[in-house]
């Protein structure tokens, strides 16, 4: 019976090639974005990590707690070394720390990032090797061994995939190491400090201790442990932080009411970090998106029902039973929806080869992005819900008993219809599940957008960052920072040159100020600035000046210059200049100067308004240069050959370039958010005109008579816009409800109060409408505006 159902099914599908391609296409579309979406979650929140015994690694960290306040991200070598030597509480622990050096006897000298690593790295993860070993025992953290072993991708971009690259030396900067082996092709690194690739794992090439390297404070610092047996996180966390405490505190110097801990991570959380929220998100808007195209489907298979019903009274008159319409109904659906999901796929595929890069720069464990096995298995059952799910809607607004009566029916409006109950609550479901996509949308969108388009606060125009590559040469760093200054600076379109020790963006780095007692004021983001600097970066001086030119290496001419929100925290109406301020407890610094506040995005702390500056004193070989113009790489490295055959960039960036980089991920978001809004405004906008297209086709009769009785055009436009307008509002009301609720409930179980932009989501409110409105008046206006006794006579 079913096989003969299906062959029907088939051939009446054939003769309706528009409504099989609309069920096809709306269907496959939300499928697509669907799979996609539940790929990234599984991986990323189901899918278990590839290390052996993973659940019980957990990520070292350690907290600092300042005045009261406790921040999280920054380690130090010193007590990282404490922990991996515990034996009370720590089975096993490797240490890391993320480098960035340069392979000097590779061509073009290109910077890799390499994880220094003590060997529980490689048994701890099981790392698989291709070539050669993994480091052993004896080149651990105090072993001062200089070994290295490449990632696969590494062995075959930078040595050509040698096999006998094994037993060679090669130069990270201007230190050889040996090549001890490759790692295999499908070992997957933890991103525990972000999602790039990882070119190679060496060992620590100096000996640490706990008395050692005090002045390593980095977030490129952290560990992997595994607990000895019983031991319970929370009591490791106590123990150890004290311990670590007592070992910071014993030190010189140490800044007043201030104290670190200890905090364990699992991996995966860490892992995961905060993409877990966005996944989510995204889960939930691609489900929404889908009931939306589900709504859209009924609608047509409703329509499809009513089409069919002189057929179906037919097949009750010679004796066809409730279930025989089911299964018939179902084998349409079941054959629209097979086809729509395997469209859906394969589109969900190509959309993964597609945003592959994007997708891994959002979230972790995006290497290698595929479809996996359970997001195809939930794709195949989820397309048989829905196949039951619009056979058994379709099928319960059948009246059986009346079928046979239908055969009998004739005249205006006696066929059968779909209810104009059903008919609301299709459009009232439409505007419902829009509204709740537009009023989360709209909530991500309006706040990526303001900090899209925020001035930074100096000129990014024609502004450039390079760093120089001195390592092969033998002059002092101060004197060679004072001539490449120099010499670029004679260039013609070169405006203006200034050292510096960082980019102009990176705003990470910190430190401790101490007011004119001598008093801990706080943490403060801090930048190493010459005195050209503020002129290149056309950063504006409100009061004061700018530092005085160091003349020496090492002399410090114990100056300061505040961010204007740091100077009004501090002084208010004070005048800030003249006044004291101390960033080491020893050496008082005069406030020199007052420059604007500068705005660059720095993950989830926003913008670091706080700012303060002090001089470069030693020599930098990094530098911001302004131009009248664009700058040739080429060029100014030939320039660079004039100091010292050997100099060359080993980078060389607009600032307006490694900008859009530092805003990549808020981009990327708000463009899905895009897509997303599009998406589901097509769809709800579909779905409530071919609702409505229905309801008006249904009263052509009724308007011919209006019409033909010298009713208003406009008037009967109206009339029906505002009766169209009840489901819509009905929809946007439960909307509205929906989203409250969401938001009290989530503000309870959530952790804390759910940022929302109120602005962003009433604004939202009128774009609904507006499609609304559009869906609503279409219909209508295509019947008033042919001729009335057309609309007589084809009722």
């Amino acid at each position: 019976m079913i096989k003969e159902e299906l062959k029907l099914a088939a051939s009446n599908l054939k003769k309706l090639p528009g409504f099989s391609l609309t069920v096809i296409l709306t269907l496959a579309l939300t499928l697509a974005a669907l799979c996609v979406v539940i790929n990234i979650n599984h991986r990323l929140l189901t899918k278990p990590l590839p290390y052996p015994n993973a659940d019980t690694l957990w990520v070292t960290d350690q907290s600092e707690t300042i005045n009261g306040e406790t921040q999280y991200g920054f380690q130090m070598l010193p007590t990282q070394f404490l922990i991996h030597q515990d034996q009370q509480f720590i089975d096993e622990m490797a240490m890391l720390h993320l480098t960035s050096p340069r392979l000097m006897d590779v061509d073009q000298r290109p910077t890799v990032d390499i994880l220094r690593v003590s060997p529980e790295f490689f048994s701890l993860l099981g790392v698989p090797m291709h070539l050669g070993r993994a480091l052993n025992s004896n080149e651990s953290v105090s072993d001062e061994q200089k070994v290295l072993v490449l990632s696969y991708q590494a062995w075959q971009d930078n040595f050509n995939a040698d096999p006998e690259v094994i037993g060679s030396f090669t130069q990270l900067n201007r230190v050889a190491y040996k090549i001890v082996g490759v790692t295999a092709a499908d070992f997957e690194v933890p991103e525990i400090f972000r999602s790039f690739a990882i070119s190679g794992f060496s060992s620590f090439p100096e000996a640490l201790s706990t008395t050692s390297h005090w002045n390593s404070i980095s977030s490129q610092f952290n560990g992997i442990a595994r607990f000895k047996p019983g031991v319970n996180p929370e009591q490791a966390n106590h123990s150890l932080g004290e311990q670590i405490d007592a070992l910071y505190q014993s030190r010189d110097n140490v800044a007043p009411d201030t104290a670190i801990g200890a905090r364990f991570t699992p991996l995966r959380s860490r892992i995961i970090a905060e993409s877990d929220t966005l996944a989510l998100s995204l889960l939930f808007s691609a489900a929404v998106l889908v009931l939306i195209a589900l709504t859209n489907v009924t609608n047509l298979f409703l329509s499809r029902g009513a089409q069919k019903q002189r057929t179906m009274a037919i097949q009750a008159a010679l004796g066809a039973k409730p279930q025989h319409i089911f299964i018939s109904m179902f084998c349409e659906s079941i054959l629209l929806i097979s086809a729509a999901t395997v469209l859906g796929l394969l589109a969900a595929e190509w959309l993964n080869v597609l945003l592959a890069d994007d997708l891994s720069y959002l979230f972790t464990r995006m290497q290698s992005l595929s479809l996996d096995a359970p997001t195809v298995i939930v794709a195949v059952l989820l397309a048989l819900i829905i196949a039951l799910v619009i056979a058994a809607i379709t099928s319960r607004q059948v009246n059986y008993q009346a079928l046979t009566n239908a055969l009998h029916a004739s005249g205006k409006g006696t066929g059968a219809q779909i209810s104009a109950r059903t008919r609301h609550i299709l459009v009232a479901l439409q505007v419902m599940f829009a509204s709740l996509l537009l009023f989360l949308a709209a909530n991500k969108l309006l706040p990526a957008y303001q900090e899209m388009t925020h001035p930074t606060g100096f000129n990014t125009e024609h502004l450039y960052y390079v760093r120089v590559d001195g390592s092969a040469t033998e002059i002092d760093p101060f004197e060679l920072s004072r001539q490449v200054k120099n010499t670029l600076g004679t260039q013609a379109n070169i405006e203006t040159v200034a050292a510096s020790a960082t980019s102009p963006l990176a705003m990470g780095w910190k430190n401790y100020l101490y007011d004119e007692k001598v008093e801990l004021i706080g943490i403060m983001s801090l930048a190493f600035f010459d005195q050209d600097a503020f002129t290149a970066l056309s950063l504006p001086i409100t009061q004061g000046r700018s530092f005085t030119p160091i003349a020496a290496s090492g002399e410090d001419n114990n100056e300061i210059v505040l961010s204007d929100s740091l100077a009004r925290r501090l002084y208010g109406e004070t005048n800030p200049l003249g006044q004291t301020l101390y960033i080491d407890q020893e050496t008082p610094r005069q406030v020199v100067g007052i420059v604007d506040d500068v705005y660059v995005p720095t993950g989830p702390l926003g913008y670091e308004l706080e700012r303060y500056y002090v001089p470069l004193t030693e020599g930098s070989n990094a530098f911001i240069i302004k131009a009248s113009g664009p700058l040739s790489h080429s060029q100014l490295g030939n320039v660079l050959k004039d100091i010292h055959p050997t100099l060359n960039f080993s980078d060389f960036r607009k600032v307006d370039d490694m900008l859009s980089q530092r805003l990549r991920q808020t981009w990327l978001q708000a463009m899905l958010t895009v897509a997303l809004l599009v998406l589901t405004l097509s769809l709800a906008g579909a779905g409530i005109y071919g609702v409505l297209t229905y309801s008006v086709q249904m009263r052509r009769y009724e308007l011919g008579i209006h019409l033909s009785l010298g009713a208003h055009t406009h008037k009967l436009v109206a009339m029906i816009v505002k009766q169209s307008f009840v489901p819509i509002f009905t929809g946007l009301a439960l909307s509205l409800l929906f989203a409250s609720l969401g938001y009290l409930l989530w503000s309870r179980i959530g952790n804390g109060p759910v940022d929302v932009n109120w602005l962003a989501v009433v604004s939202s409110i009128p774009v609904m409408l507006l499609v609304a409105l559009i869906a609503s008046y279409l219909p209508v206006q295509k019947v008033v505006r042919q001729d009335p006794i057309r609309a007589l006579r084809n009722e």
